[in-house]
């Protein structure tokens, strides 16, 4: 975080920061349903459109629920974690019929580092859902957007890249700090890289 000097230390309009206050606690309700498949090997889980918890995921992303989900520890059995504030959501519209809730829990009777691990999850695939919407790709930890097939690499500033980490700020902020870097130019690869690759006699780049 940096800032520019002020005279009279009162003006905040010359200050910059890559922190950002994203969500305020204080509220928040969770609940979290399980599925268990088989547990016997090999474990086959069955297609997307089929899978329960997959299902409830798309459906929680479409209607702007926080979520996330997981694998147990438990063979064959992944389960999923939603948030939210206000009113219940319509969880028979969310939930596919075969998950069984299985825990939930308020902010007023505290939140667990492991739920905590969770939301901060949550919050991240909403910040990566938003920015592959603006044509943001994931490289590990990174967001960065691919130039297209005749862009040169002149103006960079477009396609720096970013990644987050998440904090709690006080009781209840949850706080991002963004951390922006120049990566090498990325390019979506399309056929034509792949002929041009066969045909070369020596070491494609």
């Amino acid at each position: 975080m940096s800032s520019c000097f002020v005279p009279n230390g009162a003006s905040l309009e010359d200050c910059h920061s890559n922190l950002f206050c994203l969500a305020d606690l204080t509220g928040i309700k969770w609940k979290r349903f399980v599925w268990q498949g088989p547990t016997s090997a090999p474990i086959l889980f069955p297609v997307t459109e089929e899978d329960p918890i997959l299902y409830s995921f798309s459906r929680c992303l479409k209607a702007d629920v926080l979520s996330v989900w997981r694998r147990s520890q438990r063979p064959g059995r992944r389960e999923i974690w939603l948030f939210w504030w206000g009113d219940d959501p319509n969880f028979a519209d969310l939930i596919h019929h075969e998950l069984a809730a299985e825990d939930d829990g308020l902010w007023e009777n505290g939140l667990s580092y492991e739920c905590r691990t969770l939301l901060f999850k949550a919050i991240h695939n909403l910040l990566e859902r938003c920015l592959m919407n603006r044509s943001f790709v994931r490289i590990g930890k990174w967001f960065v957007k691919p130039y297209e097939k005749d862009e040169k690499p002149i103006n960079k500033s477009e396609h720096l890249s970013c990644a987050f980490t998440f904090f709690l700020h006080g009781e209840s902020n949850v706080c991002t700090s963004v951390e922006i870097n120049q990566h090498q130019p990325i390019y979506h690869l399309t056929e034509e890289h792949l002929t041009l690759a066969q045909q070369a006699s020596s070491p494609f780049q």
